[in-house]
């Protein structure tokens, strides 16, 4: 029996679609609205679902008996409600080893740009101050001090990465031991505003979880250097925006750089955005046309293996706890 596979507009890349569609129906959902995706998947019986940000509630779940899996084309699951997933028996897959080095990349590009003050230097240019470069002197980031918090594959690329252009690295993560982090060039630290007291700059690859969210706050910034630079690249609830907004503009840290934001969208109105001292990408960390196209077909493949009774062997993310029901 052909399986059917719901996917929405706009999808994934074209190559993870042709891969589906050799193997099964796709059938196209024409919005992610929780209403539009209980249609699409009642009316054609589809047992593997395959969003890319959209959020797969509780009541889709619910509402839909025939669903069997759910395929993320990335890593971060925040959209998709996983405990009702496992009570309902509907496996949800990711993949956790399809951008880490795109964000990784991204991460430097934020490093460099925060401490050659690119944004302001272009801007100044556009204005024709060519003597912005006479009193506003840039930084070097060889010599200066990392700290990665959040040590997963994405972390652990960025300490490489930051390595080869000469920086120490610290590490903050709970559940990595030392020698691991040591294996990579990275010291461990074991409390937060530790790290954060002796970093230049503090690149965040956190996942969202009740641990993290607001983690970093204000007692964090106080805990900053006044030069120090803080990038997010992992989840926009890890840092409470409006604290970052104050020590921004309180000259308690030097500048931030963000690709994720609470909520995603961001508000048109968001003081950040007035800052020229705050670089801003969309949510891109991980968006390159190679890794677009890695994620969709390794996330359309271990949809397809799943719904073959197959069992993924890095892309579950509930596997333990079906498991164990």
């Amino acid at each position: 029996m052909m399986h059917t596979i719901v996917l929405i507009e706009p999808t994934i890349h074209p190559a993870g679609v042709q891969l589906l569609q050799e193997k099964a129906r796709v059938v196209m959902a024409p919005d992610g609205g929780e209403q539009t995706l209980i249609r699409v998947i009642q009316e054609s019986g589809a047992q593997g679902l395959l969003p890319r940000i959209e959020p797969i509630t509780r009541r889709i779940i619910e509402s839909c008996p025939t669903l069997k899996v759910v395929a993320e084309p990335g890593v971060g699951l925040d959209n998709i409600d996983v405990a009702a997933a496992t009570e309902h028996g509907v496996q949800v897959l990711h993949v956790p080893d399809g951008n880490y080095t795109t964000v990784s990349e991204h991460a430097m590009l934020f490093l460099l740009a925060s401490a050659q003050n690119l944004i302001r230097a272009d801007a100044n240019v556009r204005r024709g101050n060519w003597r912005y470069r006479d009193t506003n002197l840039p930084s070097d980031i060889a010599e200066k001090t990392l700290l990665i918090a959040g040590f997963g594959r994405i972390g652990r690329e960025v300490a490489q990465k930051a390595q080869a252009f000469g920086m120490r690295v610290l590490a903050y993560d709970a559940f990595v031991p030392a020698g691991q982090m040591l294996e990579v060039g990275a010291e461990k630290v074991e409390v937060l505003e530790d790290g954060l007291g002796r970093a230049d700059f503090v690149s965040i690859h956190l996942p969202l979880t009740a641990e993290t969210r607001g983690l970093f706050s204000t007692a964090q910034f106080e805990a900053m250097k006044q030069s120090a630079y803080l990038c997010n690249l992992g989840r926009g609830p890890v840092v409470d925006e409006a604290a970052l907004y104050r020590a921004l503009v309180g000259g308690r840290i030097a500048g931030a750089a963000l690709d994720v934001f609470d909520p995603e969208p961001p508000f048109a109105e968001n003081p950040l955005f007035q800052l020229d001292n705050v670089i801003l990408t969309p949510h891109s960390g991980g968006d390159t046309r190679e890794s677009r196209e890695r994620l969709a077909v390794r996330a359309a493949g271990a949809l397809l293996a799943a719904l073959d009774g197959e069992t993924p062997l890095v892309n579950w993310a509930n596997r333990r706890d079906m498991e164990a029901r």
